[in-house]
């Protein structure tokens, strides 16, 4: 079978993996907004974001770096050198949140910091050991221990609110999370067999000095992308409160949390692909894969834009507690920005692929500019909402003035026809779901109808068009085997 091939028939089992992942996430800040308070919602999304942030700043240069490397070093001594050396910096870096957090908790006799340390570390070690998993080839592993990560996520708060007399407290979910991450990781570290391959003394000065010098630039790009994922949700704490900003990060999450699995998903099939053919024949022979990958995306991506957009007031009425509807655009925003933003990973992958993040830095800090500038703008015009409609305009810059850069390098190129046949079926897709949307039913009803009936329609589309035939190729072959 060929790399594409191969390539294609991956992602297409690795994404609805993921895509069931999302939905897990998505079920999980619906039970939320039923079984705490609005401002209860807003804490604990808030904080949950800044673990996130955090694992940005502070580990992803590490994350980025090791996910680089570890194919190599793992054909070179099993892992030993990298895995101790990354083992490691993850402790040294846990250290230094503790010491901060419990010296705030101490100072402000806020005992959060202390749910964003015990966050912060079980979130940070699984998702750097996950993605080994992935580079290395253990997509059964990874995928078990997302799902499983995402089911406790929903199960332990389920359980802990229901023991508990004060259900406004975010100490249950903040737990939950802290449990499902953290078993998570454990599953990581015993199919990597770290135990018997991580010792101080097998720490590389030599490796370390590669990270740094990958993954440093990557710090500046992580604050930079932080700013465009996230300033909008501080500027509406800002403008705003915690109850509103409880609307709004649940409604953010649906398309956020689907978007991240779909790009992931994907992501995930296509990379450790186009990074071998890189290693073996340079930019001739990755070009074509990395091609092959964004279009992949856009074919699966497009249609979910769609999706979300016709059934997003329907989705939120039924998912949310009564007034979280009101955040409904929110869903349909930050769906069109996410697509711009999947787009913009793979274009950076010149920058990647080449070790060069310089450029990747300067691009999306002057998208952050943008974001900051026009989400605040939008939310004194159109309100909360405004915040989300700026990230589609901050995702959109990013995405024009990397292609602009990459250029002169290598960027990803889709034959037109192929990007019209996506884009047309996946507005009839929406159309389709949006019809639905306005039977004379409830909210549930409307959306069993829709889904199936948006997906019909795309699938009907794309088949007679010829654009999905490699992708049915690959699951017929998985059937057969």
């Amino acid at each position: 079978m060929s790399s594409k091939n191969t390539m294609t028939r991956d992602a297409m089992l690795f994404l609805p993996a993921k895509i069931a992942e999302g939905l897990l996430v998505i079920a999980c800040s619906s039970l939320y907004t039923h079984l705490f308070y609005q401002s209860t919602v807003g804490t604990f999304n808030f904080i949950n974001f800044n673990v996130q942030i955090a694992y940005l700043i502070l580990a992803g240069w590490m994350a980025n770096a090791a996910t680089r490397y570890v194919g190599e070093e793992f054909q070179h001594d099993q892992g030993r050198g990298l895995f101790s050396t990354v083992s490691t910096v993850y402790l040294l870096i846990c250290a230094a949140v503790a010491v901060f957090c419990c010296t705030a908790a101490a100072v402000t006799g806020d005992r959060l910091y202390l749910g964003f340390l015990t966050m912060f570390c079980s979130y940070t070690v699984f998702q750097i050991l996950n993605s080994a998993l992935i580079q290395l080839g253990r997509m059964k592993a990874s995928i078990s221990l997302s799902l499983l990560s995402a089911v406790l996520k929903l199960a332990v708060a389920y359980v802990l609110v229901y023991g508990m007399d004060n259900p406004a407290s975010p100490f249950p979910a903040i737990a939950a999370n802290t449990v499902a991450d953290g078993l998570a990781g454990l599953g990581a570290i015993a199919a990597l067999g770290l135990p018997a391959i991580v010792r101080l003394r097998w720490f590389s000065r030599a490796l370390f000095g590669r990270f740094l010098k990958y993954g440093l630039p990557l710090m500046g790009v992580s604050i930079s992308v932080t700013l465009l994922n996230q300033i909008d949700k501080y500027l509406v704490v800002g403008f705003f409160n915690m109850d509103v900003y409880g609307i709004y990060s649940s409604n953010n999450s649906i398309a956020a949390g689907l978007f991240t699995m779909i790009s992931v998903g994907i992501m995930r099939g296509v990379y450790p692909a186009v990074l071998r053919a890189w290693r073996e024949g340079g930019q001739t022979a990755a070009k074509p894969l990395l091609d092959q990958g964004v279009r992949l995306y856009l074919l699966i991506a497009a249609p979910a834009v769609a999706g979300l957009t016709a059934v997003s007031l329907p989705m939120s009425r039924f998912l949310f507690a009564e007034g979280y509807e009101a955040g409904a655009p929110v869903i349909a925003y930050t769906a069109l920005a996410m697509l711009f933003m999947g787009l913009t990973e793979y274009a950076n992958k010149a920058y990647e692929l080449e070790q060069s993040t310089v450029q990747v830095l300067q691009n999306s800090a002057a998208a952050a500019v943008i974001k900051v500038l026009s989400s605040i703008v939008l939310l004194r015009v159109l309100g909360f909402t405004g915040g989300a409609l700026g990230s589609v305009v901050a995702f959109a810059s990013y995405f024009v003035i990397t292609c602009v850069r990459v250029r002169r390098r290598f960027l990803f190129r889709l034959a037109p026809a192929s990007v019209l046949r996506i884009l047309l079926s996946a507005l009839l897709c929406g159309a389709a779901a949006y019809g639905c949307t306005l039977l004379p039913v409830g909210n549930l009803v409307r959306l069993v109808l829709a889904v199936p009936a948006g997906a019909l329609v795309y699938a009907v589309c794309i088949i007679v068009s010829g654009e999905g035939r490699a992708e049915l190729q690959a699951i017929r072959h998985r059937l057969h085997r």
